[in-house]
Order: C-alpha cells, then sequence, then structure tokens
C-alpha cells in the first residue's frame, strides 16, 4: 500500500514520537504565531493550530522546551488537518519535518527526547 493511502496516525516512523504539550513560535511570510506542539520527534513534529501552515512551504520555528533553552529550527510543512473539512481529524494544524537545526539546537532537542523516552511514545498525527 502506498504511503499516500495510509492515514498520517497508521504510518511507519523512523524515528519515535511523543505527546507533549510545548508552546511554539512560528513565522511564515509575514505570520507569526504562537501555537502549541502535541507530538514530537527527532524528524519532525505536530502544531495544532487554527490557522493554516502553507502547504509544503518552510516555517521558522521556536521551540520552548520545559527546562530547556529554546530550539531554533525551519520545518517543511508535510501536512495539514483542518477538522472543518477532514472527517476524523480531531485537531487542526499541520505535520512538519525538521530541515534545517543548528547542532547546538539540535542537541538540545534530542536530550529532551531522551529525558521523554520513559514515556510512552504517541500513536497519532
Amino acid at each position: 500500500m502506498s504511503d499516500a493511502k495510509v492515514p498520517h496516525g497508521e504510518r511507519e516512523r523512523k524515528d519515535e514520537r511523543y505527546e507533549v504539550e510545548i508552546r511554539v513560535d512560528w513565522v511564515s511570510g509575514q505570520m507569526f504565531v504562537s501555537d502549541h506542539v502535541t507530538n514530537i520527534g527527532k524528524g519532525g513534529l505536530f502544531i495544532q493550530s487554527q490557522r493554516p501552515l502553507p502547504a509544503q512551504g518552510e516555517v521558522e520555528m521556536v521551540l520552548w522546551l520545559p527546562g530547556k533553552s529554546p530550539v531554533h529550527a525551519t520545518g517543511r510543512v508535510v501536512w495539514n488537518a483542518d477538522p472543518s473539512r477532514a472527517a476524523g481529524q480531531p485537531l487542526g494544524g499541520a505535520g512538519l519535518s525538521f530541515i534545517d537545526m543548528h547542532p547546538a539546537d539540535r542537541a538540545l532537542l534530542h536530550d529532551y527526547l531522551r529525558d521523554l523516552s520513559d514515556r510512552k511514545p504517541a500513536r497519532g498525527h
């Protein structure tokens, strides 16, 4: 079965995802928004948002990891979830893959994910 036919929450992932509630500030074009990340892994995250993120667009982000310095990253929107148009999608928002991150920021993210590793990985988004 092709990846396009598999629901987003059931795709095989290279890295584990963890359910979280992290503030994220993101910028795309002239739009600056504060939202929340609801799950995260080494390769990407899901931003819960009522604002549409640009399809296949790049987004500059600041992740406010609890107890750590802010992490700056660039992500690419891989898919959007609009609950008003997509049956079965409980949240509006978007899935992003990380495409650029300074090595020091990546180390902070990996430390944070290691701290979460005792928790059960998330299934959704």
